[in-house]
């Protein structure tokens, strides 16, 4: 059975995501614990929802070059 290196997938995706697509998740991360410690059950999905969307998007902005890098680390 193959372990997987989660820190090599992490470390793979977070060197090629630029400055912006990870500023967009840390502050939607941000807003998400604080709804999560201090809002409502709408807020908290809708800033879960944002906080997904960020991470989307951040994704859509790779080159297919990148993913395909990713995907053979995920390969081994």
């Amino acid at each position: 059975m193959q372990t997987i290196n989660h820190a090599d997938i992490l470390n793979a995706y977070l060197s090629r995501l630029t400055d912006a697509d990870i500023s967009a998740i840390a502050n939607h991360a941000t807003k998400s614990t604080n709804e999560w410690l201090n809002g409502n059950r709408n807020s908290q999905a809708q800033a879960q929802a944002g906080f997904y969307a960020a991470v989307c998007n951040a994704v859509n902005n790779l080159c297919k070059y990148d993913i395909e890098l990713i995907e053979n680390k995920l390969g081994g």
